[in-house]
């Protein structure tokens, strides 16, 4: 599939080459004229439709082999715009291709992440009032992939189409796909041709993501002897020896600034009553902003665990289930200023974040990349809780993003 999709890549570059020249001559002083719309375009039936089709987003149950429901209704949603130029692959991401005005061969993209692997029927269910809609799972990723949408019903209806190709990626989030192999295989095909990338999510208006750091996720699993309680010479069970590793490790920094730290995400043991429980699990990561530090705390972090299983009966295993680099800083600045420049045009406040798991990937390609907030809220794994007024001036600014970012990165 992935050669099939690769094959059409190379067959469809040719036509919108074409199309491209075409729009040249007979669209491109429209297509500029309407670009200087866009400070005082009315933006509010957009939000509108970004409201219901995230309302729908959120409500279709996930996950499903390669999110094919919530695919499936996304693709259903760009063929009633008129796009002709959609694409899945293998691993699930769906994809839709907007010409250039011209033969510019690089492409700008735009990312929304779908999936929540903790969804649930009652949890998922969106609560609306006038100002505020609630729900688990929708400011992260359905409010994003529905903005995405309604972008792409915006460039076909209104050739928004710069002087830069567009792929609009609807690809799983790192909530149902921990390792990223979906958006990993896209950049495979495609990650040759990309000058830069916008991540679209729905909550985090006003948030800049300039603090670059690089993370270990690390399972350790325990299998301690199987013997009754009280027994003689009884073998520490696999809850004390994960105890024991997640109090030497779990929780600490390690510099006064806080720039590298050891986080226990979960810790599971016990099989009930009567004898001691033999397996066990624990999730851990590593966070530092210097790639040296990374590798200095996952050394010093595998040891401790070694040393701990060497007093032990145990059989305790370590699993490195995911790696991203700290990258350089430097990349994302040209995009960064774009998107300062939108947030104060719509007069949105700025915060620092630190850099999302998706723009770290492009970053590892050399891609430049940023991350786009739609509205203001409160994000929680509990629900969200997200504010319906600020969408408008999002979408506003992810369009006033993609202007600035088409002119401001390109290939050679």
């Amino acid at each position: 599939m992935a050669g099939e999709w690769k094959g059409m890549r190379g067959i469809y570059l040719f036509l919108r080459r074409i199309s491209g020249l075409i729009g040249l001559l007979f669209g491109g002083r429209q297509a500029r004229e309407a670009l200087k719309e866009l400070k005082k375009l009315d933006t509010a039936s957009y939000a509108s439709r970004i409201v219901s089709d995230g309302v729908l987003m959120n409500d279709i149950p996930s996950p499903s082999d390669g999110e094919e429901l919530r695919m499936g209704f996304i693709k259903e949603r760009l063929g009633e715009f008129g796009i002709s130029n959609v694409f899945s692959d293998e691993r699930g991401n769906t994809l839709a291709l907007f010409p250039a005005f011209g033969t510019k061969r690089d492409y700008l993209l735009l990312v929304a992440e779908v999936g929540d692997a903790n969804y649930s029927p009652l949890g998922n269910a969106v609560r609306l009032s006038r100002t505020r809609a609630s729900g688990q799972g929708l400011g992260e990723r359905s409010f994003g992939a529905a903005a995405l949408l309604v972008f792409a019903e915006f460039a076909q209806a209104t050739g928004f189409h710069l002087d830069k190709n567009i792929l609009v990626l609807f690809t799983l989030s790192s909530s149902v796909d921990e390792r990223e192999e979906a958006f990993r295989h896209f950049l495979d095909g495609w990650g040759d041709r990309i000058s830069c990338g916008i991540m679209v999510r729905g909550a985090g208006l006003g948030l800049v993501e300039t603090r670059h750091v690089g993370s270990y996720r690390l399972s350790v699993s325990v299998r301690s002897e199987d013997k009754a309680i009280l027994s003689p010479g009884a073998a520490a069970s696999a809850a004390s020896i994960l105890g024991t590793i997640a109090s030497q490790v779990g929780g600490l920094t390690w510099d006064e600034k806080q720039t590298a730290m050891v986080n226990i995400a979960r810790m599971e043991a016990g099989v009930g009553y009567g004898h001691w429980a033999t397996q066990g699990e624990l999730d851990m990561e590593i966070v530092a902003e210097d790639d040296k530090m990374l590798e200095m705390i996952k050394s010093v972090v595998t040891g401790c665990i070694e040393k701990t299983a060497g007093g032990t009966k145990a059989k305790i295993d370590t699993l490195v289930r995911f790696k991203r680099s700290v990258g350089d800083p430097k990349l994302n600045e040209p995009l960064v200023a774009e998107l300062k420049k939108a947030l104060a045009e719509i007069g949105a406040k700025t915060r620092t974040g630190i850099v999302s798991e998706k723009v770290s990937l492009l970053n590892e390609r050399g891609i430049p990349a940023i991350a786009v907030g739609l509205t203001t809220g409160t994000t929680s794994p509990e629900g969200d809780d997200l504010d319906l007024e600020p969408i408008p001036s999002g979408f506003r600014q992810l369009l006033l993003v993609v202007e600035g970012s088409a002119a401001a990165v390109g290939r050679d």
